[in-house]
């Protein structure tokens, strides 16, 4: 998905990042990514962060659901570790609903 895509009122939106653990440690059950900015579009503020060996790369995946009123969206998500300490670049998706025609 990329940035300023439209999807109308309701839409699922498949987003995924491609990310980099360039850590020593591996993340598992224990990491977390959290909602930092925005709008959560239908999903928790806290998911699970996608397990990856350290120096390996993942695939984080959230399933997010377009607003049902128009306008410009954007849901920024950061890593955390165990400790709850942020890492890495916060990464985000931006969308548009646009208003229903005539």
């Amino acid at each position: 998905i990329q940035d300023g895509s439209v999807f109308p009122p309701g839409a699922q939106l498949d987003k995924r990042w491609k990310v980099e653990n360039s850590g020593s440690c591996n993340w598992n059950q224990h990491y977390r990514m959290k909602l930092i900015a925005g709008s959560e579009m239908g999903v928790a503020t806290e998911q699970a962060l996608y397990p990856a060996r350290g120096g390996s790369q993942a695939v984080i995946r959230i399933v997010f659901t377009a607003p049902d009123e128009p306008g410009n969206y954007r849901s920024a998500w950061q890593a955390y570790d165990p400790q709850g300490q942020a890492f890495g670049d916060p990464f985000f998706v931006e969308i548009q609903v646009p208003a229903p025609g005539p």
